[in-house]
């Protein structure tokens, strides 16, 4: 599977780390249509493939760990001033962030079908919402690296769209989370569910901000 993004590159200069960290993006972008996936089923009641689909993330980011390990290793030994190595590796472990974020929201939505919970109907929107939201600001983070070597001043312009879907997500969150505790404080939610369902949202919320957080390291990276 992994052979559609990675071939055999012996240069190891500033565009080879750019596209060894894009080709990151687009594993990350597999898992995140995935975890959509998934986040229908859980809305639409249909429980049955959440627990494979899951596997199927946690078997690319099995596979894919030896690539990004060697990614960091590249950044180490290039040939760049220290400055370039610390910034390239900051948005490197930001990916890396956003890659666990989506195991760790997965593992909640499973962790929730296996407690047999109930979602509360305004779950549904909401969560649509924020994964179609994350999946827009890391298209944008996507693109940023796509035109890093050619665009540099359009990369600015699609780092502030990244800023502002992070805000929108932020805002969904907080205005969702008020609405379960209200709910679980009214007793129209088991202790259980609750926990779980804000384990989801936060999850989603953290996912925003580690793909906000990747797209700022880039933006570093331009004015060094």
């Amino acid at each position: 599977m992994l052979e559609q993004y990675f071939g055999t590159k012996s240069m190891t200069n500033e565009q080879f780390i750019v596209d060894s960290i894009l080709e990151h993006t687009m594993i990350d972008e597999e898992e995140l249509y995935l975890l959509k996936h998934m986040l229908t089923n859980l809305c639409e009641g249909t429980y049955e493939d959440i627990e494979s689909i899951r596997d199927k993330i946690l078997s690319i980011r099995n596979d894919s760990n030896h690539v990004f390990e060697h990614i960091e290793e590249q950044i180490i030994q290039a040939n760049f001033d220290f400055q370039k190595q610390y910034d390239f590796l900051r948005i490197f472990q930001r990916m890396e962030s956003i890659s666990s974020e989506i195991i760790r929201c997965a593992n909640y939505l499973a962790i929730f079908t296996r407690l047999k919970g109930k979602l509360p109907a305004f779950c549904s929107e909401d969560l649509h919402a924020l994964i179609n939201l994350n999946l827009e600001a890391h298209e944008y983070f996507k693109k940023s690296l796509m035109i890093y070597e050619k665009n540099k001043q359009d990369v600015f312009s699609l780092i502030h769209k990244v800023i502002s879907i992070n805000h929108s997500i932020n805002t969904i969150y907080f205005n969702s989370i008020e609405t379960i505790y209200r709910l679980a404080n009214d007793s129209f939610l088991k202790l259980g569910d609750m926990r779980s369902i804000e384990n989801i949202f936060s999850s989603l919320v953290n996912m925003g901000n580690t793909v906000e957080a990747a797209s700022t390291s880039l933006e570093w990276l331009l004015i060094t």
